[in-house]
């Protein structure tokens, strides 16, 4: 099992760290890679930031993964934590994509291009925007974004690749990205779903401290 993670350093190097010690609890066999910034000890694939366009450089990093390494793989980001009863190969969507205004200016560009690029093959329109892992093909990755502009605007890498390759099984669930220290919460999460990604919010004093000091695995 290959975790990938398209890397780029912020203030340090906390999350993606801790994300790594839950991968390691969780799938001790697992095979870890980056893909931009290097992290101390984890195999690592060099590629430079493309440009200012969020979903480009992450596409672009996971697009130099797949050329060059292949094969299957999950989708990790820096912020996700996890547990063994993660099921990346049935992801978590949230309904069907609706644009909202109340959302940030990129986050609806992102949005747009997705669901006009699904609308023109065709295809459903699931948003899998739930900060949650998903398993990937690197062939039918490749295969997929040869067919968009990627590098000039913005998109979402995982529900346009869902969507186009959509799993046997897929589940209605929660984003489980948490803006507050909730702690309870996270807990729920993990029990629910195997997984729950933080927020800079989250990362207060006592949100690290709890990360940092976990070393079991809340029960279903």
């Amino acid at each position: 099992m290959t975790f990938v993670f398209p890397y780029r350093r912020g203030r340090d190097d906390f999350d993606i760290q801790q994300s790594i010690r839950f991968i390691r609890m969780s799938f001790p066999e697992a095979h870890i890679v980056t893909v931009g910034d290097k992290v101390a000890t984890i195999d690592n694939i060099p590629c430079p930031q493309l440009n200012n366009i969020r979903g480009s450089d992450v596409t672009n990093k996971m697009l130099t993964f797949a050329r060059e390494r292949g094969g299957s793989f999950i989708y990790m980001n820096d912020d996700f934590y996890i547990t063994p009863k993660l099921r990346a190969d049935i992801p978590i969507h949230i309904g069907e994509f609706e644009l909202n205004p109340r959302h940030p200016s990129h986050y609806r560009e992102a949005m747009f291009n997705t669901i006009e690029f699904l609308k023109y093959y065709e295809r459903p329109l699931w948003n899998f925007e739930t900060h949650s892992p998903v398993l990937m093909d690197s062939d039918k990755l490749l295969e997929i974004f040869e067919l968009i502009e990627w590098q000039r605007y913005n998109h979402f890498i995982k529900s346009i690749y869902l969507n186009m390759n959509l799993p046997e099984l897929i589940r209605k669930g929660d984003n489980v990205k948490l803006a507050k220290d909730n702690i309870p919460k996270a807990e729920e999460l993990l029990r629910t779903y195997g997984c729950f990604s933080t927020s800079d919010s989250f990362l207060t004093t006592r949100g690290r401290s709890w990360i940092k000091n976990l070393f079991w695995i809340p029960e279903a």
